[in-house]
């Protein structure tokens, strides 16, 4: 069985590091927009520009003017495609200057983050396990 050197070890670590830094992010960013769903009232006041509807593998995108500012904002496709101003809500976020659409982003993404992290955890430890099983 082959040794694992050093700096395999150090990358599999700085990668374990890096997913776990990923998931607290997406967290966060969950968390902050949560917030502002349940503290913010859905904007009423901005007009549709345009709507771009993707494929199911790139993402969709509404062009909107609010407070005669331009904000491109993430929206799912089916949303999209049968788009229908008065069933989407967008909020605004006056911290971050930007518009948001309430399911641009859901807790299952958050999860795939922090499922993606464990497997890190898993590739780390067998490392471990075989470093110090060859020595």
């Amino acid at each position: 069985m082959k040794r694992v050197t050093n700096k395999e070890l150090i990358s599999v670590i700085l990668i374990n590091i890096g997913a776990l830094a990923f998931a607290v992010y997406m967290w966060f960013i969950y968390d902050h927009r949560q917030t502002i769903f349940k503290s913010e009232e859905p904007i009423q006041n901005y007009s549709v520009l345009e709507v771009y509807c993707r494929s199911r593998n790139t993402s969709s995108s509404i062009l909107i003017e609010f407070n005669g500012k331009q904000y491109y904002v993430a929206v799912d496709r089916d949303k999209c495609i049968q788009f229908d101003p008065q069933k989407i809500q967008f909020f605004y976020d006056k911290e971050r200057d930007k518009v948001y659409e309430e399911g641009g982003l859901s807790i299952r993404q958050v999860v795939a983050c922090f499922i993606l992290y464990l497997c890190s955890c898993i590739w780390l430890f067998t490392v471990i396990r075989k470093r110090f099983s060859s020595s």
